[in-house]
């Protein structure tokens, strides 16, 4: 295995909070060359499981799906049925984290397959903005110590 692969792995193994400017997992090899992109994120990103609703304001339509990561900035969902838009589509995400409801504004980011989608927040309150960023350290804290406990028991 190379180094390169190696490293892939690793993030991927704890794909918690991948920081800004760090190789990822899922940009591997999207050149085609086999290159690792830096990850371009301003906000570092939290692997979370939870359910979501985008809400296709165009057409008014919902699509639920499941939150795969979140930051500050965006998440990634992967949808329950195939995506049926383009970027730039306007949309609003709701979902819960450690039990909070949020509504949050956005954009489609990027489509990744027929089910993946990256969401850019946008227009975030100044109250929204900093529950998530206080709900976002509340799970980091929360993966981070699983991830000692996993290392102590190994």
């Amino acid at each position: 295995m190379a180094k390169d692969e190696e490293r892939v792995i690793g993030l991927a193994a704890r794909d918690c909070c991948a920081k800004p400017g760090e190789l990822t997992e899922n940009g591997a090899g999207e050149s085609g060359l086999g290159a690792l992109p830096r990850n371009r994120r301003v906000d570092a990103r939290c692997g979370v499981d939870t359910s979501a609703v985008i809400r296709l304001i165009k057409i008014g339509s919902n699509l639920d799906g499941q939150i795969l990561n979140v930051s500050l900035g965006g998440c990634r969902i992967r949808t329950t049925e195939r995506f049926p838009v383009g970027i730039y589509t306007r949309v609003e995400v709701e979902f819960r984290l450690r039990g909070t409801p949020l509504l949050l504004g956005g954009v489609v980011q990027a489509i990744h397959g027929r089910n993946d989608v990256g969401l850019r927040f946008l227009d975030v309150s100044a109250r929204k903005r900093e529950d998530l960023t206080e709900l976002i350290a509340e799970i980091k804290a929360v993966q981070g110590s699983e991830a000692e406990n996993d290392a102590e028991t190994e």
